[in-house]
């Protein structure tokens, strides 16, 4: 008696026992044990309901019959044919709970317990059901998928893998009670199931799925007749079905995010590509090299992140920032259970033969027809394309009132000139111009429908690039012995008309120094690549002020205090969180992205991630933030700090920050400010210097303080105050006098990213009349 004692306390204490004891009063062993667990005091609870149990048994044998209550002693007495009902069936001991049940033994017991899926499920399916093996792998999802299966008895063996304890946030979506905390989950999920149906063979990896014990998953005691991965690791989700494959196993994944459901009929199609195709490139070999950061562009491919609801991609956009880790519902959770359940079953029946991706969209099922009516804050863009014969017209207006000139340029020069335009900086690289040469005048004009921009107000952005332009024709026509005469807005009633350029010969060569910083108009680019901190010399800073000193009303101001940069970091951070935050601003932000050579190839334009440094992790969360709605949703629940991390990460590296400022904000000033941020920029990285325009602050401040808040929520525009507050307060000497902020940049030294953002082709650019 007290070595079954000792037994019995090591089993009931032990945390990863999850198998019941059943005992058979007709076996003097288990009469043993029985009488000891009473005897030792080792059950604290009794259920013994066995002559309900055979009522219910005598009822779904008689369906057709009304049995009255007062006949069923008589007929349980019957079929008991003499037994005690005592030792009738079969007692079964849960040691960690101590719970002692009386049951029906195996046959009866399942007879009674499936008969209510009668005739969803017939007899001879529930049969053949009562052969299968199920493995699942992952139970903070799979636990309900386990427990449905077990109900409704879909298999006769379940497998269950999983490393992982359970810990109280679990417990939104894992059911079980506190008392089960630091319980490994598969123990959790084994033991609910053993309340359930004490004849289900379950066997549990607590250790997870790895290499050591794939085959013991796969195939001891029996091949797997169905796989469910359900986990969180890549490597497990793409060794594993390499596994299933090679056995010819069907895999199902649920994802408990829109109802989807992943078939793979590795049984009907043992050639089928990995995940259709998703995981291409991905084997049980190469997937271990793999960094974390290398894994989530497969991982974003596998899961689908353009079909991810709204929801997730607005909490996965707050991993690491407001919250742990990705979102998993209840809800969600219970709904994948019975999805699962009822495909799984359709597969071991015979009844689906299908491979694909599957979705249950509650939000899309149940929805209210009529939705609120949305509040537009912003514009649209009101400029068509400048047309060629457009220009031509404008351009025979001003030569009414002006004469042409000799034509001293030779085609050599003009194509040279003509390169260096065309090869300016402009924001998000939107090239907003169009080059005509008539009559000996070389035309700048405006194309205002490239421009355009809800976040360029006034077109400050615009007109600044126009005049880093112009830099560039007056750069390389001084290097080709060429005075360069520039009239700005010739036609006052012609907006569009920037600039009217006659050009005469120059009676002395050009200098080396002239031509060298003409041949760096060409190398200047944004340099975005991260590095670490390194003061300049002051001796840099004073030539660059030399530098903007020669253009008119133009005054530069910098910082390199580390407190400083460090509020600088905030305060530009703050305005692209505002920017990407914005409707219309997250619309052009996306529209300026090429997210590899290939579009960029295509477009000419815009800003290529290439040029970025951005890690593969950083690219994903782009990619998920394209999605408005969810970015809207950030906005309305006041997140969104993710859209900080690439511009504070800047500043961290940068050297100073350079302001450039006007005393007045006209187009004519924006056009001579761009001029000198254009020669200062080429100036920068002669010595070596790399530059990264940081633009967002001077936008947001002209739209705040020039455009009087126009089209800035109230909030927006609140939190822009505080941001310039801030902003001046570290210039406050500098910028009195009511000086402009029009343009701001990083300098740093850093290693060259290597990309430069292309132009499009002169042709699209530029014609001779």
């Amino acid at each position: 008696m007290k070595n079954i004692s000792v037994f019995l306390s090591d089993f009931k204490h032990a945390k990863d026992v999850y198998k019941p004891l059943r005992l058979r009063m007709s076996n003097p062993s288990d009469k043993k044990t029985f009488d000891a667990l009473i005897e030792d005091d080792n059950v604290k609870f009794v259920c013994d309901e066995i002559y309900g149990q055979l009522q219910e048994l005598i009822k779904s044998q008689n369906p057709s019959i009304k049995i009255k209550p007062d006949e069923y002693p008589e007929l349980i007495n019957k079929h008991l044919a003499g037994k005690n009902i005592q030792e009738y069936g079969v007692w079964v001991y849960y040691p960690w709970n101590q719970r002692l049940v009386h049951l029906l033994d195996e046959d009866e017991f399942v007879e009674v317990r499936t008969n209510r899926n009668r005739y969803k499920i017939t007899r001879e399916e529930q049969n053949k059901l009562k052969q299968k093996k199920i493995g699942i792998v992952g139970l903070s999802v799979g636990q309900s998928i386990a427990l449905t299966m077990a109900m409704e008895r879909t298999c006769g063996e379940l497998r269950l893998a999983d490393f992982d304890t359970a810990e109280l946030s679990n417990l939104n979506r894992l059911r079980t009670g506190t008392h089960n905390l630091g319980l490994n989950k598969t123990v959790i999920a084994a033991r609910e199931i053993a309340e359930i149906d004490p004849f289900l063979n379950t066997v549990i990896f607590n250790e997870g799925l790895h290499a050591g014990n794939m085959d013991d998953f796969f195939i001891g005691g029996g091949k797997l007749d169905l796989f469910v991965e359900v986990c969180d690791g890549l490597d497990v989700k793409i060794e594993s079905r390499f596994k299933a494959r090679e056995l010819q196993i069907p895999v199902v994944m649920d994802t408990n995010d829109r109802g989807m459901l992943d078939v793979e009929r590795f049984d009907l199609e043992p050639e089928r590509a990995i995940l259709h195709g998703l995981a291409a490139g991905l084997d049980p070999h190469n997937i271990k090299g793999l960094s974390n950061e290398d894994k989530i562009p497969y991982i974003l491919r596998m899961i689908g992140a353009d079909t991810i609801s709204t929801r997730l991609k607005a909490s996965m956009l707050e991993v690491e920032q407001s919250i742990n880790t990705w979102p998993q519902l209840a809800s969600s959770v219970t709904l994948g259970g019975a999805l699962t359940t009822d495909v799984c079953r359709r597969i071991l029946l015979d009844q689906f033969h299908e491979s694909g991706r599957y979705y249950v969209d509650l939000d899309e099922l149940v929805k209210d027809e009529q939705q609120p009516e949305k509040i537009v804050f912003h514009s649209t863009n009101p400029y068509l394309a400048i047309e060629r014969a457009d220009m031509k017209k404008i351009i025979g207006k001003y030569f009414a009132h002006a004469h042409a000139p000799d034509d001293n340029l030779s085609a050599i020069d003009l194509d040279k000139i003509i390169d260096a335009a065309i090869a300016a900086p402009s924001a998000g690289n939107n090239q907003p111009w169009k080059w005509v040469f008539s009559r000996g005048v070389l035309f700048l004009f405006h194309d205002r429908y490239r421009s355009w921009s809800w976040g360029d107000y006034y077109q400050m952005g615009a007109h600044m690039a126009l005049g880093a332009a112009l830099e560039n024709v007056h750069l390389q026509s001084a290097s080709l012995s060429l005075k360069d005469h520039i009239e700005l807005f010739p036609l006052n009633d012609v907006p569009e008309l920037i600039a009217a350029i006659r050009f005469t010969k120059s009676n002395l060569p050009a200098d080396t120094a002239t031509i060298d910083i003409a041949e760096h108009l060409f190398t200047r680019h944004t340099n975005r690549k991260l590095g670490k901190r390194q003061k300049l010399e002051p001796g840099f800073y004073s030539q660059l002020q030399q530098v903007a000193g020669k253009f008119k009303n133009v005054n530069i101001f910098y910082t390199d205090d580390e407190k400083q940069l460090e509020e600088l970091s905030e305060i530009i951070a703050e305005c692209d969180k505002v920017r990407l935050l914005n409707e219309m601003g997250h619309e052009e932000f996306y529209h300026e992205i090429r997210w590899n050579r290939e579009e960029a190839e295509k477009t000419r334009d815009g800003v290529e991630l290439g040029s970025v440094d951005i890690s593969q992790g950083e690219i994903a969360g782009f990619k998920v933030a394209g999605d408005w709605n969810a970015v809207k949703l950030l906005s309305e629940w006041d997140k969104g700090d993710a859209f900080k991390k690439l511009s504070t990460k800047a500043v961290k590296s940068a050297s100073a920050i350079i302001v450039f400022s006007i005393p007045e904000f006209t187009h004519t000033q924006l056009i001579n400010a761009g001029m000198a941020v254009q020669h200062a920029w080429i100036f920068a990285n002669q010595q070596g210097i790399s530059v990264h325009p940081m633009l967002s602050p001077a936008f947001f401040f002209n739209r705040l303080i020039h455009g009087k808040e126009q089209e800035l929520p109230p909030h927006v525009a609140e939190k822009l105050h505080l941001l310039r507050a801030r902003f001046l307060k570290i210039f406050h000497t500098d910028m009195a006098g009511g000086q402009k902020e029009v343009f701001m940049m990083k300098v740093a030294i850093a290693d060259d990213m290597g990309v430069k953002s292309l132009r499009k082709d002169k042709t699209e650019l530029f014609f001779k009349d």
